[in-house]
């Protein structure tokens, strides 16, 4: 599977950090899928099940990310999609990952390329890799 073929959801609030994230996770092949509030996050999982989930704690509109987490991990669609926590909030690792997040990022202890970086990870995506096959 090619990272053109890997759907991505970001659910998070900031308009401008949402673009940031936007436009460099496109420009590097992948589908992006956006939502702002969690509801609209649930439902754009939902109906189109993401290969990662990037979901922010603090979001407007009833449901926070804890909240869509739970929802999500209790979907068995979902037992085992990564789902990064990238938050403001530095004292709730212990309750993300109770709850099953695959990994909490601190929006301001890390620069955005090395969130990229992760996420690539998580998915697995090897372009390199993908390169040489193609080329053969």
């Amino acid at each position: 599977m090619t990272s053109k073929t890997k759907k991505i959801l970001i659910v998070e609030d900031d308009k401008l950090l949402q673009q940031v994230y936007f436009d460099k996770l496109v420009k590097d092949g992948f589908i992006i899928l956006q939502a702002f509030t969690g509801r609209q996050g649930l439902t754009l999982a939902t109906n189109y099940q993401p290969d990662l989930v990037v979901l922010d704690v603090m979001l407007p509109g009833g449901l926070n990310g804890f909240d869509v987490l739970t929802q999500l991990r209790a979907n068995v669609s979902f037992k085992h999609t990564p789902i990064i926590m990238l938050t403001d909030l530095k004292g709730e690792r212990k309750t993300a990952e109770s709850i099953g997040a695959t990994d909490y990022i601190i929006k301001d202890e890390n620069k955005i390329d090395e969130t990229i970086s992760k996420i690539k990870t998580y998915l697995n995506v090897n372009l390199v890799g993908e390169i040489k096959k193609i080329l053969k």
